[in-house]
């Protein structure tokens, strides 16, 4: 019966070359969660306020 550290390795071997490719995408992926989240903006009874609206779609949080 096979460990799960056996399985693990099994999958990151078909994935990447060596260990530290698979050293380089965990540095990678840590420095990914360790980014600032992005801006939520949320907006509520805007009616008939266009110019106020566009000026926040042009100069508040933008999706990449």
């Amino acid at each position: 019966m096979q460990t799960n550290k056996e399985g693990y390795t099994q999958i990151l071997s078909k994935i990447f070359k060596n260990e530290d490719e698979v050293l380089e995408e965990i540095t990678n992926l840590k420095a990914i969660l360790a980014l600032p989240k992005g801006t939520e903006v949320f907006l509520s009874d805007i009616h008939g306020e266009y110019e106020p609206f566009l000026h926040v779609l042009n100069n508040g949080a933008r999706k990449n």
